[in-house]
């Protein structure tokens, strides 16, 4: 049977006893999964590893806490710094439902980062970032991942182009004309590239004003075919062009 996977925030390290104060995690072990004393489970918490364990005891008098006994240590079964490389997600910001979807996909395929880019043709103007983290969390339970990506606060284009060129990050953006990605050889030298930032813009694409900021910083603006996808697939297929 496999175990129910949960991240916690606090370093486990050498450690063989445990207790995790968390009222969203008690929750879930009480409420959602029904575990119990002596029922086993897997914690991680960021550094690469994935720790089994029994819960050893259920402190009846704080609500909060959960007793843990450490039996083994494995590495993850996906860390994204240790197996591949840091791709950040700039993505421009739409209806709440579908950016937690991109979220979540995100973080199953390995984006190390998540900004959310307040773009031109952006309808919704806020996002609620401490949901986003805790679905980016779920995510990395659900999917093997060894840790959760960062959510970055809501911010322009202009910042997010800046900061990858000070940073001297590989960078294309997605829209729905330009080049065929899979036909400018890209596809290769992103591969390959450390660092890697993808542009995916809010339905109805960049505006022209958006495009000519990729220009004048020398990113690629490309499409991903003839088709006009939406946003959630174009963020999909692009990070399979790249990571997979």
């Amino acid at each position: 049977m496999r175990l129910h996977r949960f991240y916690i925030a606090e370093k486990i390290g050498s450690r063989q006893d445990m207790a995790v104060n968390s009222a969203e995690l008690v929750n879930q072990i009480r409420k959602v999964f029904r575990l119990k004393t002596g029922d086993g489970v897997i914690l991680f918490d960021g550094s690469g590893n994935d720790y089994t364990c029994t819960i050893s005891d259920q402190i009846k008098d704080d609500k909060n806490i959960v007793n843990f006994h450490i039996t083994g240590i494995v590495e993850s079964r996906y860390m994204p710094a240790r197996d591949s490389r840091a791709v950040t997600l700039c993505a421009g910001i739409v209806k709440k439902d579908t950016f937690e979807w991109i979220v979540e996909k995100a973080t199953e395929l390995g984006v190390t980062k998540i900004i959310p880019i307040m773009a031109d043709r952006s309808e919704k103007k806020n996002l609620n970032e401490d949901r986003l983290k805790k679905i980016s969390i779920e995510a990395s339970e659900q999917s093997g991942r060894g840790d959760a990506p960062t959510i970055h606060p809501i911010i322009s284009l202009k910042d997010s182009v800046e900061w990858g060129c000070d940073n001297k990050i590989s960078a294309v953006a997605f829209h729905t004309e330009g080049e065929s990605f899979s036909k400018v050889g890209l596809a290769e030298k992103f591969k390959q590239s450390e660092s890697l930032e993808l542009f995916i813009g809010p339905e109805g694409g960049w505006s022209p004003e958006e495009i000519d900021l990729f220009h004048k910083n020398n990113i690629p603006v490309v499409c991903l075919g003839s088709q006009i996808l939406r946003a959630e697939t174009a963020v999909v297929a692009s990070l399979a062009l790249v990571m997979l």
